[in-house]
């Protein structure tokens, strides 16, 4: 076992080296196919009886094979993809000096190929196989093998797989990347979503407990204190199953509880107005004009915008437009008057998510003052949703 974990650790040096994310296991398997390849060449021909100068160029094929063996497991440190070639090679010359009625070297030098395939640019593999393919047409005109022509073919095909096997990782590696850019996006589209439901309840909640509390310091009403804290404790436990919601619809994949839309816009409207926002909607769309994802990121346009109305324009009033055209799609409008002296605040993502969601949705999202208003458009076109079509969660929350 500390010797499988050691080969373990070594062939993961080897690979890192390389910049290849083959499993371990993969160089083992190869280099114990080696280890038995150089014996089943061994012996047929030990069992032929070699004679003279045979017995030279059997050993010195035994010794090269093991040289090579040690010095790939020795030195992790240096891999050198030339010198294996050369080793293979120089082993399988090395046997074909010695006739055999069985022979499996060919076999040596498919191996040999798909390991550098597996481990080569396109360009270098193709050197590497040049170079084999001239030293097994050589043997073949010299006579010390038969059938030079399909040691040709096989070795093309190891050549070949080799290759296939550098393409399906590279596949991998990029099916990797994709699914870690996915989920960047699933998280983005999380604190999207947390960010406009928090964003809102909160604008909310302030508005109501700031109400109770210029209640209780002008005139000591405690009757509207109250009420101005039941607003905000309801805003506050529908803001937690707003949240719920939304996680819960981003962990699963199939129906789930209804996302708000452009009917919902009324009363999101009116929960800024209870909670003391001057603000006024003007709405003239059906309902029904736009697909799941597109309603949704026009509610999400006015929430955010109310509630950035309540942090940087605090009792100016605010004006919703939401206006459908048949021909000209939806316009979403919110108009508030920009404070003397207001600024920005660093660090914000209200704005970028706000754009994110409405290119998300196929519109186009502006913001910016104009004449001493600060306006929030965006443009929507219509789609009509289709009846025969399940309808499903958004992908873009």
């Amino acid at each position: 076992m500390r010797a499988l974990r050691w080969l373990e650790a070594r062939y993961r040096r080897v690979l890192a080296q390389l910049g290849y994310e083959y499993p371990p296991y993969y160089m083992t398997i190869t280099e114990a196919a080696m280890v038995l390849l150089v014996i089943g060449a061994v012996t047929p021909r030990v069992l032929a009886g070699p004679v003279g100068m045979q017995w030279v160029w059997l050993g010195a094929a035994i010794a090269l094979s093991l040289v090579h063996l040690v010095a790939s497991l020795v030195n992790a440190r240096s891999v050198s993809i030339t010198a294996h070639t050369v080793a293979t090679l120089s082993t399988a010359v090395l046997f074909w000096c010695v006739p055999a009625t069985f022979d499996v070297v060919p076999l040596m030098l498919i191996l040999g190929i798909t390991q550098v395939a597996a481990v080569c640019t396109v360009r270098v593999a193709a050197v590497h196989l040049a170079v084999y393919l001239a030293v097994v047409i050589g043997a073949g005109v010299l006579g010390a093998i038969h059938q030079a022509w399909l040691i040709v073919l096989t070795v093309c095909f190891g050549a070949a797989v080799g290759l296939l096997m550098q393409n399906q990782l590279l596949l991998l590696r990029a099916e990797r990347r994709a699914q870690a850019a996915r989920t960047a996006l699933d998280r983005a589209a999380i604190a999207a979503e947390v960010h406009d439901v928090v964003a809102h309840s909160l604008a909310v909640v302030l508005l109501n407990v700031t109400a109770a509390r210029r209640a209780l310091e002008s005139d000591d009403d405690r009757a509207e204190a109250v009420e101005a804290l039941q607003d905000a404790e309801t805003q506050g436990r529908t803001a937690m199953k707003d949240i719920r919601n939304t996680i819960e619809l981003l962990r699963i994949d199939g129906p789930g509880s209804a996302q708000p839309g452009l009917s919902d816009i009324p009363e999101l409207v009116a929960s800024f107005e209870r909670a003391g926002l001057a603000v006024a909607l003007d709405q003239r769309t059906a309902p029904t004009a736009l697909t799941g994802t597109s309603g949704l990121a026009a509610f999400r346009v006015v929430q955010e915008s109310l509630a950035n109305a309540v942090k940087h324009a605090p009792g100016a009033r605010v004006v919703v437009t939401v206006e459908a055209r048949e021909r000209h799609g939806l316009t979403v409008r919110v108009a508030c008057p920009v404070p003397d002296g207001a600024r920005r605040a660093p660090g914000g993502t209200g704005l970028d998510g706000m754009r994110a969601r409405v290119e998300s949705a196929g519109g186009t999202l502006t913001t910016g003052p104009v004449d001493g208003t600060w306006l929030v458009d965006a443009r929507f076109p219509v789609t009509h949703p289709s009846s025969t079509v399940r309808k499903e969660p958004p992908s873009w929350p």
